[in-house]
């Protein structure tokens, strides 16, 4: 479904920062629901009932952030940047029991990077002095584009 206005990529962006804060916290509130009880490993197609309220969040922050991993891709490759996204999706909730395991299913260094990436994808799609588009503008010499950048 091609949209015929699409948002800037700044913009896109700020959305998708938005989208993995949702996504991170409906994670660590899905672990922190499910380390409340003893409970055995491998958390499958069954839920219990104390969980249902994190599963759904975590389902609709999760369905929001695949929507946006085919921009992100193309504009880490556009940008020459590791795209660290996929990896937030490649998890499997309640693999282990409170019992056996008490860090997170994503760690800080995936989160440390994937901020990282965050940062560098907004630096890059910042706007700085871009020319006014136009005929007139594509002839001037490095110089005059120089001195017209600044006044």
């Amino acid at each position: 479904m091609a949209q015929s206005h699409p948002i800037p990529d700044r913009e896109f962006v700020a959305a998708l920062r938005d989208v993995v804060e949702r996504y991170l916290t409906a994670v660590d509130r899905w672990e922190a629901a499910y380390q409340k009880y003893y409970r055995l490993p491998g958390f499958a197609s069954r839920i219990s009932g104390d969980l249902q309220a994190e599963q759904d969040v975590y389902d609709a922050t999760r369905k929001e952030l695949e929507a946006l991993l085919p921009r992100a891709r193309r504009l880490c490759l556009k940008h020459n940047l590791r795209e660290s996204f996929s990896g937030l999706l490649r998890i499997s909730l309640g693999k282990y029991a409170p019992q056996e395991r008490l860090d997170s299913t994503i760690g800080r260094s995936e989160r440390s990077v994937v901020s990282r990436c965050l940062v560098e994808l907004h630096d890059a799609c910042q706007e700085w002095g871009q020319p006014p588009a136009g005929p007139e503008r594509t002839r001037d010499s490095l110089l005059r584009r120089f001195v017209s950048y600044f006044y």
